[in-house]
């Protein structure tokens, strides 16, 4: 039993009455293939538009009335009805629209040590913390999401989920921003009123298990980013112009991160299969404007899962020679086809839009002989309108009618064809173009449309199949953001070779792909311009991770279920995505300012090959594989502190110095801004922040104290200066050292001046006295002093004749050291260690120092 249902792509067609002329060719309005059905069935349905970029354009859509979301350079992205669409270009409003008419659909433990996340969780083996996507948001652009589920619940009761915004409908709850859906916030989900939640799948809730889930309903199966934060968008596959509503998720989930100024990853586990595969479409064009807009962001998404469809793409390079490729009627096509039809989507640049096409019919039992065919006309001939076409025998009966969707696209060239009548069921239906130019087409019977012959004769049978398109298996990925360099494309390999189900019974895939190994239904590239597609290839097949409550709850399901009954089977590119995605939530944790080249950049570099990948990089496992230790590491950068290690007298400047610009230092003493003032002794400690964000934190740097010298007040008297230093003797006058006056005293003479004397110990630290100036000449000296007694245990008493003193006490090294007044003359020193202490009398005048020992 699946667990997910998957909504391949369907086609909504819109049958004309056709006026055949007798060339069988006519031509209607311009029109979009599928326009007019959605016109007729939902005419008033709000949905995502967008409209080519011209200053007339912008214009007519203002004075209408019409709410721009966001301009890139190529496209103006409003939300809008069809019938509204219609009415603006039946009065020539606006020159055009994009159209898309088809459908996306949903792409969908040991993971974690197969791709070495547990490290990081633990912030072992050369990291300096843990990461486990604290303070980043992942949002999840899918089906939903059960947020029930104890993996989303917080250790509190909260819940984890942030925003939760319901393409599905517009009643129920608060009306979206966008013009559809309603969004709900945490406190609607933890009051348990947001009646949105995932139902008939599991795809969402398992696709968020992979990258958030935090193991809290058992300890198992914790998702790469344990303690990211969620935004849910639940995608409505059924949306006119799909593509589009996605580009408008990844504008909600980066708005809403940067009003609560987190940096965010969006995880894209669905896409659709046709498209100009170039990454340039309005969708791609749209997410990459938000990538390019500021740092912070990453989206991750599915590769795909039709790697084992056959040969469903082909690519043609043409010349003068008619070059061919059959394509099968399918008379199981989808619904919406109708049975017996063909269908092509076949884009290139518009420089590549050089050639003429035409279609016919061959008989593959008659030796492939042609049975009719169209005339030739230019690719670009009457862009932008609706062809009609009819293949007739040579009998003139008509084999099949067609109709022809020719239109510019940005600076593409699209092509869609449709053979709306077969009266020939039998025969191959040839594609034939001549000239120059190139193209891409695909087709397929898996998505309801169309196989392209593979089984064709050689050329002793059917010469002309030396020109023949041979159709491929290579860019099977999905179209749009996935083909965007920007964006990160995402592989399969095998996760587990089976697990125990609610059963008690092992589950074992049917096929025995080993472990590590690409899945053979994982899409494989390149994108339409040769770029590498995907970009890595990670664990995704036979995962287990949280599904929704109902479902773990219904018997039905037991074979899917895990035997620990919270966890579900689920695999293919859609949950190789997710695991990604939670890297790159560990990467913006730990580098919360870094690009999305940034990330890619390491991811890239950092991928590892094994014997399962061959020769990196390769169009199956794009760069390699994860490996999400040696992504932390490669966001180090080496940082050391620069400066003395010693403090004399004055502060040191200590630099953190890196191998790469810092955009901000911290250090261990709370002190900002680099470089700084050491003025203390012990270790210093920086943490370097580079210009992404990722911090670096630099090894120990010891500071000492070194020991100063002591040096006492100058005292005078008369002519003779004195002080008492711990080392050495320098006296200065006005500021200039005295040549030879090195002693303890110095014997002034005019002209006097301003007298200073410093030390300078054996470490080169100096001490140096207060200034005396003298400068008006020799004032008196203090009167007789007396001590005693001296010796002294404790209590000593002054005796001065003349005017009154300061008096302080000093030790031997020069320091100021407390005394106790007991009166104006009598003092205590009691509480002083025995040794040799200095009396300083002062007045306003002059000043005397004597010796006191203290037993």
């Amino acid at each position: 039993m699946a667990i997910c249902r998957l909504n391949y792509v369907t086609l909504s067609i819109t049958f004309l009455t056709l006026l055949v002329t007798s060339t069988g060719m006519t031509q209607a309005k311009m029109n979009k293939l599928g326009f007019e059905n959605v016109l007729n069935t939902n005419p008033d349905q709000i949905a995502a538009y967008a409209i080519p970029y011209s200053t007339e354009n912008l214009a007519a859509l203002r004075y209408g009335g019409i709410t721009i979301k966001y301009i890139t350079k190529n496209w103006i992205y409003i939300s809008t009805s069809p019938s509204r669409i219609e009415q603006m270009r039946d009065k020539g409003m606006i020159s055009d629209f994009h159209f898309e008419n088809h459908q996306g659909i949903a792409l969908g433990d040991t993971a974690r040590a197969l791709h070495h996340v547990d490290p990081v969780h633990l912030g072992a083996q050369g990291l300096s913390e843990s990461f486990t996507g604290e303070g980043v948001i992942i949002g999840y652009v899918d089906q939903g999401l059960d947020f029930t589920h104890p993996d989303f619940i917080n250790e509190d009761g909260t819940t984890r989920v942030l925003r939760y915004w319901d393409h599905t409908t517009d009643s129920g709850g608060p009306a979206s921003p966008y013009g559809y859906g309603i969004v709900w916030d945490e406190t609607a989900i933890n009051s348990g009123i947001c009646t949105s939640t995932e139902t008939g799948t599991g795809h969402g809730t398992t696709v968020a298990g992979m990258g958030s889930g935090n193991a809290r309903a058992n300890g198992k199966n914790k998702g790469v980013a344990p303690d990211s934060k969620i935004i849910i968008v639940e995608s409505n596959f059924s949306l006119q112009n799909w593509t589009l509503s996605i580009a408008d998720a990844c504008d909600y989930i980066f708005k809403v991160a940067d009003t609560l100024g987190m940096p965010a990853v969006v995880n894209l586990s669905l896409g659709t299969y046709l498209g100009s595969h170039d990454g340039n479409d309005p969708a791609s064009e749209a997410i990459e404007a938000l990538l390019d807009e500021k740092p912070g962001r990453v989206v991750v998404c599915a590769a795909g899962n039709s790697g084992a469809k056959g040969k469903y793409h082909v690519h043609n390079e043409i010349d003068s020679d008619t070059s061919f490729v059959w394509l099968l009627n399918n008379p199981s096509a989808s619904a919406q086809l109708g049975a017996n039809t063909i269908y092509f989507d076949l884009w290139t640049d518009l420089t590549d839009a050089s050639f003429d096409y035409a279609f016919g019919a061959d008989n593959p039992i008659d030796n492939f002989s042609s049975r009719g065919s169209t005339e030739f006309r230019p690719a670009q001939f009457q862009l932008g309108t609706v062809l009609y076409d009819t293949i007739y025998n040579s009998n003139e009966d008509r084999i099949a009618t067609l109709e022809i969707y020719p239109e510019i696209v940005g600076e593409n060239y699209h092509l869609e064809v449709f053979f709306s009548t077969i009266d020939s069921t039998s025969y191959f239906y040839r594609f034939m173009t001549t000239g120059t130019g190139s193209y891409d087409m695909w087709s397929g019977a898996w998505m309801g449309l169309n196989d392209f012959a593979t089984f064709i004769p050689n050329e002793s049978i059917y010469p002309p199949i030396v020109n023949y398109a041979m159709p491929d298996t290579l860019q099977t990925i999905v179209s749009s953001w996935n083909c965007s360099e920007k964006v990160i494309s995402v592989g399969n390999v095998r996760n587990r070779q089976g697990h125990m189900d609610k059963n008690n019974n092992y589950y074992t895939p049917a096929d025995q792909t080993p472990v590590g190994k690409l899945s053979p239904n994982s899409s494989k590239g390149p994108n339409r311009h040769n770029v590498i597609k995907p970009d890595v290839s990670a664990s995704g097949d036979v995962s287990l991770t949280a599904g929704p409550v109902w479902m773990l709850n219904n018997p039905s399901n037991n074979s899917f279920i895990d035997v620990d009954g919270w966890h579900v089977r689920n695999g293919g590119t859609s949950m190789a995505s997710p695991l990604v995605a939670g890297l790159a939530a560990l990467y913006l944790q730990k580098c919360p300012s870094a690009s999305y080249e940034d990330f890619k950049n390491d991811l890239l570099s950092t991928a590892f090959s094994d014997s399962y990948t061959g020769s990196l990089p390769n169009m199956a496992y794009g760069y390699g594989k994860p490996h999400a230790l040696d992504l932390m590491l490669a966001t180090d950068f080496t940082t050391g502190i620069n400066g003395a290690t010693e403090i004399c007298n004055d502060p040191i400047l200590l630099t953190c110095e890196a191998n790469t610009p810092l955009s901000s230092v911290i250090w261990n003493n709370t002190a900002s801004g680099n470089p700084i003032l050491g003025d203390t002794s012990g270790y210093y400690i920086a943490t370097a922040y580079d210009l992404r964000g990722c911090k670096t934190v630099t090894d120990t740097h010891f500071v000492e104290q070194l020991p100063l010298p002591s040096i006492l007040p100058i005292i005078q008297s008369g002519t003779v200066l004195a002080t008492l230093s711990s080392s050495n003797y320098q006296w200065t006058i006005n500021g200039a050292d005295i040549p030879g006056a090195t002693g303890q005293t110095l014997e002034i003479e005019p002209p006097f001046g301003v007298y200073t004397c410093y030390a300078i110990n054996e470490f080169g630290c100096i001490a140096e006295t207060p200034q005396l100036d003298l400068s008006a000449g020799i004032l008196e000296t203090l009167s007789e002093l007396s001590v005693h007694p001296n010796p002294t245990n404790g209590h000593f008493t002054l005796t001065t004749v003349g005017q009154s003193t300061n008096v302080e006490l000093y030790d031997h090294l020069g320091r100021m050291v407390s005394m106790v007044k007991i009166s104006d003359s009598s003092f205590d020193i009691s509480s002083l260690r025995p040794g040799v202490y200095y009396i300083l009398l002062q007045s306003d005048q002059n000043k005397r120092i004597s010796k006191i020992t203290k037993l």
